[in-house]
């Protein structure tokens, strides 16, 4: 089946399952109104007849009632779950559309003055990272917006290739990973404060003074309560409340930094901690993957040892609670004593989270490669070649124009120290061409499928200059910013030539005569450099750089046909000059 024949089968499966589980909750609702108000109704009828009796229906009823409630929270949580898959999974028809609005756009990770991801739309609204991005915790979104924006190894390519092709047919296993994360979408999802407080120092030094002397002091206030309650004056309390609360007053100010370090973080760890247990409990083959996973399955349980943690971090939360606090804490200390605990197991494993975290974020960041995989199956993984400069392209599309719309163009240019020089009128397809080859050429450099039938590419650094505009806030004009990025692109290139740039209408911003010198003298200064260029320009004086021997030109056009007062284009990449 294809894609979309997948995810609509899921949908309505899910779909289905969530109902009959809403059907269930409704009548399991409805029971436990009718067992409790039934009890309530024998106990006081059966009273008067007999109290054992009535005791007997009123203990059965609360049975009847409790496990009532037990099963209507498993179903509810039932029904939530089937109600995220079908979610996603029509999310991902959507997607198939063209419309992959309902995902991350990764705004947070736009800069303006990255060396190309503003001029690729890489992050933002209908953008690359928008269309691939499958994760749900910060953790894994911050990775994989580091994926597109730093090429990887050429072993680490290969490495992240084998373990999409893995995990690509897993669709159910990537969709529960998915569901993990939607199902505490309130939860706080950023661990950051959680992180510093394991790399922090522990505010309770002698930790094993400080449990001797709260379970002296719980003993001596039970002790004193049941003398109490023995017969004894309740004047006997006073002195022994008094100590205990001078005791906790005096670590109040430690409790409470070291609460503010780690509050509302349980349900962030229950989330890692389900993720990650999904991951210890798969087989995988892939050589990336079963290192990432022997990682989280060392000489500790990572997802028990999590869930221990969001306990702890749960039950310190109850302090927030002051009616049931104030009495624990004159009695038993349980701040005090969850503080220790949290302390403790910081000791034992603070040192395993980052990596644990690490081996989660990048499983998630390679499962949404291989959503983007299984969406396109026509796409194909790139070979990354050892010599500079080697571009080859066949049905090479851009990856945000849908598949119904969006014009295939073989391409190829090897060589180094060469310009591609792009002629062609406005809206004929030049600038979208030269996003075409750089989004295609970030996704083979971060290990991910490509938007072609077949892909072979040097391992290239990725420079541009064809989104420049004028900064109010920095007081600069367009043609002195787009200055400023060419001088950046000519630094580039001299620290080393295997650079491929990405350069659109250079100098756009002065006059005709200006712009044509001005262009000619850095294409020049370019090729010297050795570094590999694709140029989109109007003026047609340029392509007559080809006739000098010292500069290497490849002419291509994309050509404009006139029908009355109609304008057509067919998008097509064809060699040599526009004429038109």
């Amino acid at each position: 089946m294809s894609p979309q024949e997948v995810y609509n089968s899921r949908a309505e499966e899910f779909r289905a399952q969530a109902e009959r589980r809403q059907k269930l909750s409704n009548r399991l609702s409805m029971g436990r109104l009718i067992t409790f108000a039934g009890g309530l109704i024998l106990f006081v009828s059966l009273s008067t007849v007999s109290v054992v009796a009535a005791i007997a229906v009123l203990v059965v009823s609360l049975i009847m009632f409790a496990w009532m409630v037990i099963s209507y929270q498993v179903t509810e949580r039932q029904r939530n779950h089937f109600r995220h898959l079908e979610e996603i999974n029509r999310l991902e028809i959507r997607c198939l559309d063209g419309d992959f609005s309902g995902h991350k756009s990764g705004e947070e990770y736009a800069e303006r003055d990255h060396p190309y991801t503003y001029d690729l739309d890489i992050f933002g609204r209908t953008s690359l990272f928008q269309l691939i991005c499958r994760t749900t915790s910060k953790p894994a979104s911050d990775l994989l917006a580091g994926y597109l924006k730093q090429p990887a190894s050429e072993a680490e390519i290969m490495s992240r290739q084998e373990a999409v092709v893995e995990l690509t047919p897993m669709i159910g296993w990537r969709q529960e990973l998915i569901t993990i994360g939607c199902q505490n979408a309130g939860a706080v999802n950023d661990p950051s404060a959680l992180m510093r407080w394991l790399g922090s120092d522990d505010l309770f030094r002698n930790r094993r003074r400080e449990k001797t002397v709260i379970l002296c002091l719980s003993i001596l206030a039970l002790v004193s309560i049941a003398l109490v309650i023995a017969g004894f004056p309740a004047v006997l309390l006073a002195p022994v409340f008094t100590v205990n609360f001078i005791v906790y007053f005096t670590r109040f100010r430690k409790i409470t930094k070291l609460h503010e370090q780690v509050s509302r973080s349980s349900d962030l760890l229950r989330t890692y901690s389900s993720a990650i247990g999904m991951i210890e409990k798969e087989e995988f083959r892939a050589g990336k993957l079963k290192m990432l996973q022997g990682s989280l399955r060392g000489v500790t349980d990572a997802s028990g040892q999590i869930r221990t943690l969001a306990r702890l971090v749960n039950r310190l939360d109850s302090r927030l609670n002051v009616l049931v606090s104030i009495p624990l804490n004159l009695l038993f200390f349980t701040d005090i004593r969850f503080c220790l605990a949290l302390e403790e197991w910081k000791g034992q494993h603070a040192g395993r989270i980052p990596g644990w975290f690490a081996a989660m974020a990048e499983f998630e960041a390679l499962s949404s490669f291989a959503n983007l995989a299984y969406n396109n199956p026509s796409w194909v993984f790139p070979e990354i070649v050892p010599d500079f400069f080697t571009f080859r392209a066949a049905n090479m599309g851009h990856p945000l124009i849908p598949e119904k719309r969006r014009i295939n163009n073989d391409f190829e240019s090897s060589g180094q120290g060469k310009t591609v020089l792009i002629t062609g009128s406005n809206m004929s397809g030049k600038s979208t061409f030269l996003r075409t080859c750089g989004i295609n050429t970030v996704l083979a450099l971060a290990g991910a499928p490509v938007c072609a039938s077949s892909f072979s590419l040097s391992h290239v650094r990725i420079h541009s200059s064809m989104r420049i505009s004028d900064s109010l806030e920095e007081n600069i004009s367009s043609f002195y910013a787009e200055l400023r990025r060419l001088r950046s692109v000519i630094t580039e290139a001299e620290k080393d030539p295997r650079v491929f740039l990405l350069l659109d209408e250079i100098l756009r911003g002065t006059n005709s005569n200006d712009r044509f010198t001005g262009s000619v003298a850095l294409i020049k200064q370019l090729v010297g450099y050795g570094t590999v260029s694709m140029v989109a320009t109007h003026d047609l004086r340029l392509a007559e750089l080809s006739k000098d021997i010292q500069v290497k030109i490849d002419n291509y056009h994309f050509d404009v046909k006139i029908s009355g007062e109609e304008l057509f284009f067919d998008y097509k990449l064809t060699p040599g000059v526009c004429s038109s």
